[in-house]
């Protein structure tokens, strides 16, 4: 039984109040909060961002006379008349949030269940407040007030190229966090004047909050943020480990076309003794849509090139779309057995040009899917999947709440689509006897959970750009404080690159410079040029750091950047361990790791994180350029990064960090990358 049918507090307001509110306890200091308009029953939404049986600690739940109950540090009052919440943080009396709309009216979009309905509510903001999550936006800024969004947006490929996720959750700086649990289409409108969220369609408004804990105060040096993600991920569910071999580099382009190319990169960074952990093969290596296996004709020996892979270190990852075409090898299953998501009044359509979309929240699509995944693929041993298009991608703005998944129309569940996606093949391959830790697949998507089920995320097809780098290092970190444990870019940027101009090669060096120090460590682009089309289809421009950097200056700073990562490597599994544990992402903003100065929380320090507890990371971002960097000051010992002239890129111990400038001249070398490690040191020329 779950935790929250023991405890719920039910408060009904009489005929002339039309609402019924339930508090429920949901983790410590929380507090989920539902609210059913007249006629409606409270229940849960039919995609749930919180676990139905939230991980409890310590708090108590009582009940504070017929309107009001608390939890651990958090009070809800409910207003009799008119609903609305108010809440109050127990240990200091701050009052975190007050409601001040309430509001349900038809559904904004067609074919919804019966009783569903659009719901608003409100609270009041407060001038100079903070968040931080959101999911992953390229605004340009860590901090994310003011904001508004169309939720709808992040699945519109048009308007989001793959980058943009809506995710309902935020940390405050005024020390609550907040989740709107609803997966409809929507929006959300945060500002120092209102925080407004809206459904387009659903049957109850519900919502959590959650504070810091009453003994938080006792240990200055751990941040308040640092409780509302460990609230966070016990009320939503914590992220699977990362296998070890994720850790390490991973190799893609669009595209390898067939099998020997593939064999010919991989062994072509084993001769040069570059680390390489995973290749990836890209799309249509299919003969058709849907197939969901390799054509033959330019695949003809997967299980050979799988156990070969094996044998020289190197995992195998394979692109999986969540489409089906007309005479694929699934098609008659798929179609006949109502796999495929079809229009509100049940008529079959494509999702978008050509193709029809599965639907994962049908238990029967999911292990149909899975059980082609494996007949497929996973027969030969593969268990990393990336799962492109997972939004899922569409391109037209206007379709948008015109389908009927089992679950309910899209404008009821759209935005959960991604989370029962990776669930199909969480449950496979726990269905095979393969754990969490051993797999893991990289959806370009996320909504909250779907970390639970060893799942990633990357940010689109974004461009090769300085200006498109600079703004990729906030991203990070927006992406870190949403839960999202395993992220990465596309490294050098996905369209345009051109290792011919003066820039790019630059530019690369640097992508790979903040590419080792992200969760996922990952290169990939649509590079121009490239041999004529076969057979096997269009191969594209090179992609490996040897053709991308033919200039040895530039190749050595890549090469460096490499073998600093692969040193990393049980680095990186020991802070994944600690995000697994307590939420605390592995990439984290300076005010995270450094509650108590006040430099570490303004817009300044936003391109700079930290890699964990020990590297301070402050990439070059800038064509020819040199930077100041932060460093908190603190007593502990940690490894710094510096930024400097061009390619230099200096990591040095200090017992005690303050304000740094890497401009001095017994650091200045136009073609050198140094790393100093404890008791250790490489040098690059």
């Amino acid at each position: 039984m779950r935790i929250a049918l023991l405890v719920a507090l039910l408060l009904s307001h009489g005929s002339a109040a039309q609402y019924t509110v339930q508090l429920d306890p949901w983790a410590d200091d929380s507090i989920r909060i539902r609210v059913a308009p007249n006629g409606n029953a409270i229940q849960d939404p039919p995609i749930m961002a919180l676990l139905p049986d939230p991980i409890a600690r310590s708090s108590t739940f009582v009940r504070h006379g017929p309107f009001a109950a608390a939890n651990g540090n958090l009070r809800i009052d409910v207003d009799p008349l008119t609903s609305f919440v108010t809440a109050t943080r127990l240990s200091d009396g701050k009052v975190l949030l007050k409601q001040t709309v309430l509001s349900f009216a038809a559904p904004t979009s067609p074919g919804t269940r019966n009783g569903s309905v659009s719901a608003l509510i409100s609270f009041t903001g407060t001038p100079g407040e903070k968040v931080y999550g959101l999911g992953e936006h390229a605004t340009g800024v860590v901090n994310q007030m003011p904001y508004f969004k169309l939720i709808e947006q992040s699945q519109c490929y048009s308007y989001s190229h793959g980058g943009d996720v809506s995710l309902p959750w935020y940390a405050s700086s005024l020390g609550y966090g907040f989740i709107w649990n609803s997966p409809a289409y929507g929006y959300v409108n945060l500002s120092a004047d209102a925080l407004t969220w809206f459904a387009n369609a659903t049957m109850n408004a519900d919502f959590w909050i959650t504070t810091t804990s009453a003994n938080s105060s006792s240990d200055p040096s751990r941040s308040p943020y640092a409780d509302l993600l460990l609230h966070y991920v016990d009320a939503v569910g914590h992220a699977a480990q990362m296998p070890f071999y994720a850790t390490g580099f991973i190799q893609c382009k669009d595209r390898y076309r067939n099998q020997s190319q593939l064999l010919d990169v991989a062994l072509g960074y084993v001769e040069r003794g570059l680390p390489i952990s995973v290749i990836v093969i890209d799309w249509m290596h299919w003969i058709q849509q849907g197939d969901w296996a390799f054509n033959p004709a330019c695949w003809p020996d997967p299980q050979g090139m799988f156990d070969q892979l094996q044998e020289l270190g190197i995992e195998l990852m394979v692109t999986f779309w969540p489409f089906q075409t007309q005479g694929d090898t699934h098609w008659d299953e798929f179609s006949s057995n109502g796999y495929l998501v079809p229009l509100l009044n049940g008529t079959s359509a494509y999702w978008e040009s050509g193709v029809y979309l599965y639907d994962p929240t049908n238990p029967a699509a999911r292990a149909a899917t899975f059980k082609a995944f494996m007949e497929g693929y996973g027969r030969y041993g593969i268990k990393t999947i990336w799962l492109d298009a997972a939004e899922p991608e569409r391109m037209d703005p206007t379709e948008f709440g015109q389908y009927r998944l089992s679950l309910g129309t899209d404008a009821e569940v759209g935005e959960g689509w991604v989370l029962d996606h990776t669930r199909t093949f969480a449950e496979g391959f726990a269905g095979v006897g393969i754990e969490p830790s051993d797999y893991f697949v990289l959806p370009r998507h996320a909504w909250i959970g779907t970390w639970r089920h060893s799942a990633g995320l990357w940010s689109g097809d974004i461009q090769s750009a300085f200006e498109v780098l600079a703004t990729q290092i906030k991203v990070a970190q927006g992406v870190a404080m949403s839960g999202i444990a395993l992220w990465t870019t596309d490294i050098g940027g996905y369209w345009g690159g051109d290792p011919s101009t003066a820039e790019f090669p630059e530019l690369l060096v640097r992508w790979f410079q903040f590419g080792a120090f992200c969760p996922l460590f990952r290169l990939h682009g649509h590079r121009a040029g490239g041999p004529p089309t076969n057979e096997c289809g269009p191969t594209n421009g090179d992609n490996e750091v040897w053709n991308l950097a033919p200039d040895p200056q530039h190749y050595a700073g890549i090469v460096a950047a490499m073998r600093l990562r692969e040193n990393l490597r049980q680095y990186v599994m020991q802070i994944n361990n600690e995000t697994v544990e307590t939420g605390m992402p592995m990439l984290r903003p300076m005010f995270l790791q450094f509650p108590n100065d006040p430099a570490c929380g303004g817009p300044d320090v936003e391109d700079q994180f930290m890699f964990g507890p020990s590297w301070l990371v402050a990439p070059v971002y800038t064509y020819q350029v040199r930077f100041n960097v932060w460093a908190a000051s603190t007593p502990s010992l940690f490894y710094h990064v510096c930024r400097c002239h061009r390619n230099i890129w200096l990591l040095f111990v200090l017992s005690r960090v303050t304000r740094v400038c890497c401009a001095s001249q017994e650091w200045s070398s136009e073609s050198s990358f140094v790393v100093i490690f404890f008791r250790w040191l490489f040098f690059y020329p």
